[in-house]
């Protein structure tokens, strides 16, 4: 983690207390335990109950007050009566940083409130940090720091293969968050944080937003809320986006009467104004987000390559008809799929089979599939200044294709301004999907999603973002 992120202390901890910490490797207060183990984290861990003279083969400390040092995060994993009486001893004990996994507390009603209040005045008076209450922690993927008892960050549970990558997640929502890390891992697209700030008695999205666009592995921030509770920080937090040439997308929750009604129950935010958050992400920059869909199809193209420069997409396609259905989602998403000029099409006409048709789509047949380069049809089709954007469409149920040509695609990949998309009409099979893992491309299932990766890619004020 990079060392100008302003929540070092809390995402980067060097010594960890968990206050709570049970036995039980399947319980949400062993689970901590058992997840930082797992990914290896190499700081000083201790464990707080005072129930026990020993958890996980740790000694048991009885408070926080009794560890051997000041830490620089305590996991609080205890019921909402106890955590304020704890999050006081912390502060007391000189703790850095707190997180709270507890529910209870303002989305209960008035008492749950003040208890909520109670601690954010000790966090400010402290300088004490708080994430949380009602929250799943956090993930550091990169400095293996998984403070969570999600499943999505458990070995043995939710997490097969772990990917670092440029995409940090900040929600709200604790199980959102985690979601959309586990929907990255499945197709590659790798993280390099997950935080979920739930309540925000303390911290809140758009500081941590703010914080790791500073952190040199992060190139997108996804932020999953439901409202801001300081909606004029996100102006700031977006021109710095901008500045920094990185990316802010965002779901925002709560737009419809029944959302705007469970919201308060849910993290204790109000979701606020719809009219005016459209403002302010279209002042900002932002793109938004319709789904959970939408939101992984725009991060996934936007950590795998540039902008377009305008709105002009060649498609490149071993099935006519798949080719076909390409075309149709790009020109009924705003993007033209241009007839290529003469010269373009005499280059590409000795590269694919007599009877293929190198117009637009670039129909190579399936041919190409177990013969011929895909790879060298893209860098002549890209070559050609004629496309601002290439979708490869093909099946990948075999991976004959990504078996043969992975290596060239790869150095096609990192030579090629031109954005690079696949749509596999078919479902990738194993093997393919971790061939695509490697590969850094973003991919898709269907013309429809691909074709909404593609308007992510649409350089700001070039021209209006379609509507989906």
């Amino acid at each position: 983690m990079t060392r100008e992120h302003r929540l070092h202390r809390m995402f980067g901890p060097r010594s960890i207390a968990i206050v709570g910490a049970s036995e039980d490797p399947h319980s949400l207060s062993g689970r901590p335990l058992e997840v930082l183990r797992q990914h290896g984290y190499d700081g000083r861990i201790y464990v707080v109950n005072p129930n026990r003279a020993q958890v996980g083969g740790l000694a048991s400390y009885p408070s926080v007050a009794a560890l051997p040092e000041p830490v620089d995060l305590a996991v609080v994993a205890v019921r909402a009566a106890l955590v304020p009486e704890v999050v006081a001893g912390c502060a007391t004990a000189g703790v850095r940083a707190v997180v709270v996994f507890s529910s209870g507390f303002a989305e209960t009603g008035p008492a749950g409130r003040a208890a909520q209040d109670d601690m954010a005045r000790l966090a400010e008076t402290s300088g004490m940090r708080l994430l949380g209450p009602n929250g799943e922690g956090f993930f550091n993927v990169a400095d293996g720091v998984a403070v969570s008892f999600s499943p999505a960050v458990d070995r043995r549970r939710g997490l097969r293969n772990l990917t670092a990558g440029n995409l940090a997640i900040v929600s709200q929502s604790g199980g959102l968050g985690f979601a959309l890390f586990n929907w990255g891992q499945a197709v590659g697209l790798g993280a390099s944080f997950v935080v979920t700030t739930g309540n925000e008695s303390d911290v809140d999205a758009l500081e941590v937003a703010d914080a790791l666009l500073a952190d040199s592995q992060t190139a997108i921030v996804a932020l999953i809320v439901e409202g801001f509770r300081r909606p004029a920080d996100l102006a700031p937090v977006a021109q710095r986006a901008r500045e920094l040439g990185k990316h802010i997308v965002v779901a925002k929750l709560g737009g419809s009467v029944a959302g705007q009604r469970a919201a308060p129950v849910h993290t204790a935010h109000e979701s606020g104004d719809e009219p005016e958050y459209e403002r302010m992400f279209r002042e900002g920059g932002i793109v938004r987000a319709e789904d959970q869909e939408d939101l992984l199809d725009i991060c996934f193209a936007l950590s795998r390559g540039g902008l377009m420069r305008g709105r002009r997409v060649g498609v490149v396609t071993t099935s006519g008809g798949a080719g076909i259905w390409m075309a149709d989602a790009c020109e009924g998403h705003g993007f033209a799929v241009p007839e290529l000029s003469g010269r373009t099409q005499a280059a590409l006409r000795p590269l694919m089979p007599h009877f293929g048709s190198a117009k637009n789509p670039v129909d190579v047949t399936a041919q190409m599939v177990t013969g011929g380069s895909i790879a060298t049809v893209l860098r002549t089709l890209c070559a050609s200044d004629e496309v601002d954007a290439a979708v490869v469409v093909t099946s990948l149920a075999a991976p004959d294709m990504l078996r043969r040509e992975s290596g060239a695609l790869r150095a096609v990949l990192a030579e090629l301004a031109t954005p690079v998309l696949i749509y596999s009409y078919t479902v990738p099979g194993e093997p393919s999907l971790e061939l695509l893992r490697e590969l850094p491309a973003a991919w898709y299932p269907s013309p429809r999603r691909a074709a909404r990766g593609l308007r992510a890619l649409v350089r700001p004020g070039a021209s209006p973002r379609p509507k989906l």
